[in-house]
């Protein structure tokens, strides 16, 4: 994008802010203010339950949000998300990291399914588009109860868009971008739709995204990669009476990168490609208006080619890797009374890493059962008990058990409480693979012997909704998280080229901190937001505070709606403070502020433009990108 394409895209974020202070003065009082409706979650029980009154910290970024925030993948999706910070585990690789766990202990889900593990054994969320997201949900806390291995820090479920019933959907959004200086460009052409013919429904959905790499300091190697990813999705549901239906589908995503690495002390261009897809077959039923059963099968795979130039002779980055994941799963659900509802299930699961130059094919294999108990007392008390045992090929047994409880105090105040058990098993690469970061400067060395990450975790919170000016939410909540036998990289030497770090258990490593959300609702289409979370991380086995987990994360944002004119407006500063290394290094403290801003041409399309990163904050060891402004045109059907 030419640097004469600049100047209209920043014309245009001034143009549809001006009406503003004109729009002001016109409003009347007979404006219609949008209806609240508090979301439905399904994540933190696995039953649809109304957000207020689940006994779990809960956070529900809809696609309203998404779309405002100018998100193109989920990276971006969570910046704003209230205890969650996303971090880099192996080079440019990002994953999210919930109550300063780290980034290897927060599960990531797609409609309540894992992926299959990318680069170096990690999923990477910014190689997920938004294209077909209708909510993202974020339970902070452990789940390993319901969902096994890696949720110690919590889970993020990414709920896409379902086939419609009894209508016709359709969206197309072109995007176009630019960074204000060192490059950036950016097009993003995205659609879906969906509709129905007698019992058979469907959606589907397509992006291609394509963005200029850049140089932010002018030093060699560049700070963003060219980026092109190829992306579809669609999902099918055949309903064979009201009560039972069978749905099918899945997804895939080609991911290509180009950029300059500083690879053994040499520059050296760096061309990666990752495929990845999933197919699923499930099954929903419901009997007797009290029995609910559902079965699903499915099978993701990953797979990577990295072509390097000049070629080196470390085999570690000639490296093309291939993972496979294939689940069978099973629940039960039944209505005790009116009270209670109990929930059995059942999963297997094969993991497959493939042979490469590094070591042999690593098969493991997770049989896992569970059980819970919903109970809800006189619409105030709500108590939930759940059971896990999972049996992990290489590790053994594992049990986790998790008791959470949310009692109504009043109609304006609820009181909420959870323990529960989180585990992690080790990656073949802590197990196995001597591996590199910090542009190959830094020798990670693996080990063997490691055992599993066992936690403890507890919660407890204080949750209003207070109906003034038409909606006040606010909550605060403390939490208190140890791990035994935490995996970390402990240093074993330091030169002035670089340092070595061997994967080691270490004894205990603590994280605990205050966590706090509101949101006010005022007249005239106003929404002001805001969370903070505080946070005290340490590893007990030399006092340090854990690696790149910030001491604070605030957010303030604030949404504006004029009805009456078609105009929308959003904008928000998130700020990061009190990062360490791990080795009680200070790294920057950063901030980012973003604004976007819409217009509504007709019912049906929507003009829009927005600008992130406006103070171009730019901290070491970080791939945050530069001050980036953007313009795009949305249709609605």
């Amino acid at each position: 994008m030419s640097p004469l394409f600049k100047t209209p895209i920043v014309a245009l974020v001034l143009s549809l802010a001006l009406p503003t202070g004109i729009c002001a003065a016109l409003q009347t009082k007979e404006e219609i203010e949008p209806a609240i409706i508090q979301p439905t979650v399904v994540t933190a029980t696995l039953e649809e339950r109304d957000i207020t009154q689940v006994p779990s910290s809960v956070q529900v970024i809809d696609r309203a949000q998404i779309e405002e925030m100018g998100a193109d993948s989920v990276t971006q999706a969570l910046q704003e998300a209230v205890g969650l910070i996303v971090g880099t585990e192996s080079g440019r690789v990002q994953q999210p990291s919930i109550r300063g766990t780290g980034s290897l202990r927060t599960l990531v889900l797609i409609d309540g399914r894992r992926l299959a593990p990318g680069y170096r054994g990690v999923s990477d969320i910014n190689q997920i588009p938004t294209t077909m997201i209708e909510r993202i949900e974020v339970v902070r806390g452990p789940t390993s109860a319901l969902y096994g291995s890696d949720a110690v820090g919590g889970v993020v479920n990414i709920i896409t868009i379902k086939p419609p019933k009894d209508k016709t959907l359709a969206n197309a959004d072109i995007r176009v971008g630019t960074n204000l200086k060192s490059g950036g460009n950016l097009v993003l052409p995205q659609f879906y739709a969906g509709s129905h013919a007698g019992p058979f429904r469907f959606v589907l959905g397509g992006s291609y995204r394509s963005r200029d790499g850049w140089d932010y300091d002018n030093l060699a190697p560049d700070d963003g990669d060219d980026l092109k990813q190829q992306y579809v999705s669609g999902q099918g549901t055949i309903d064979i009476n009201p009560t039972n239906s069978i749905s099918f589908g899945g997804y895939y995503n080609n991911f290509e990168r180009e950029g300059q690495r500083d690879i053994q002390n040499a520059l050296t261009q760096r061309d990666a490609q990752d495929d990845s897809g999933e197919v699923f077959l499930r099954y929903d039923g419901a009997f007797a208006d009290r029995f609910k059963v559902m079965l699903q099968a499915y099978h993701g795979e990953y797979k990577t080619d990295i072509d390097l130039d000049p070629e080196t002779t470390d085999p570690y980055f000639q490296t093309d890797e291939k993972y496979k994941i294939t689940q069978y799963e099973g629940r039960f659900s039944a209505k005790l009374g009116d009270f209670a509802t109990a929930t059995l299930g059942a999963e297997y699961r094969d993991d497959v890493r493939g042979s490469d130059n590094l070591t042999p094919e690593f098969d493991t294999s997770n049989k896992a059962g569970f059980g819970q108990l919903d109970m809800l007392f006189f619409e105030r008390l709500n108590l939930v008990a759940g059971l896990r045992v999972d049996d992990h090929s290489e590790f053994g047994s594992e049990w986790s058990p998790r008791l959470a409880a949310s009692f109504a105090i009043n109609q304006y105040l609820r009181l909420k409480g959870a323990y529960g058990h989180g585990f992690r098993a080790p990656l073949p690469y802590e197990l196995y693979v001597t591996s590199y970061k910090r542009r190959g400067k830094d020798v990670y060395l693996a080990n063997s012997q490691l055992k599993p990450e066992t936690s403890e975790s507890y919660e407890i919170g204080l949750q209003s909704n207070l109906d003034v000016a038409k909606g006040l939410d606010l909550e605060l909540t403390y939490f208190y998280i140890t791990i035994d036998e935490m995996i970390e990289a402990v240093l074993q030497k330091s030169t002035q080229k670089g340092a070595t770090y061997k994967y080691e258990n270490i004894a205990e490593a603590k994280s605990q901190g205050l966590e706090f959300t509101g949101n006010l609702r005022l007249p005239h289409g106003w929404r002001l937001g805001a969370g903070a979370s505080l946070l005290d991380t340490e590893n007990q086995e030399t006092s340090d505070q854990l690696a790149n987990q910030p001491n604070f994360k605030g957010n303030l944002n604030a949404e504006w709606f004029i009805q009456r004119f078609g105009l929308r407006m959003r904008a928000s500063y998130t700020m990061y403070s009190g990062i360490e290394d791990g080795s009680g290094n200070s790294l920057d403290d950063y901030s980012l502020l973003d604004f976007w801003v819409g217009k509504d041409l007709t019912r049906n399309l929507q003009l829009y433009a927005g600008m992130k990163n406006i103070l171009d904050d730019n901290p070491d060891d970080s791939y945050t990108q530069p001050a980036f402004v953007y313009c795009g045109l949305k249709g609605t059907y």
